[in-house]
């Protein structure tokens, strides 16, 4: 008896499960693609992008894998479905409110006409 994987002891269970585990390897690269160009034109971690596009995914009611693969395909050149634009401009919403934070301009020193350096004002 396999008490770690229940579904080993069920051919039908296992049947399903090796096929899940080939859909997740066929998927993901289309979804790291997705996820990295979500970071390099937004400025995005890795769990942000993958928020964003989990987010899309479910607002939209479509498969995380048909969002990523529309997303890479609008990155060469074909245009985003309308519904899509919406989502992923609503899940990137709260990335694009976040300011860069500004040195305090105590912190900074300004160069003066004799070469030393002061507190800016």
């Amino acid at each position: 008896m396999n008490e770690q994987n229940p579904a080993a002891e069920n051919p039908e269970n296992l049947r399903r499960e090796v096929e899940q585990l080939r859909r997740a390897i066929e998927t993901r690269p289309v979804i790291d693609l997705a996820r990295g160009a979500l970071m390099a034109s937004f400025g995005l971690t890795r769990q942000d992008a993958w928020k964003v596009l989990v987010t899309v995914s479910q607002h939209s009611n479509s498969k995380l894998r048909q969002v990523a693969e529309d997303l890479v395909s609008s990155i060469n050149g074909e245009p985003l479905p309308g519904p899509l634009q919406r989502q992923l401009g609503a899940a990137l919403a709260p990335f694009r409110a976040k300011p860069d934070t500004p040195p305090d301009k105590t912190d900074v020193l300004a160069p003066t006409a004799d070469g030393r350096r002061t507190r800016a004002e």
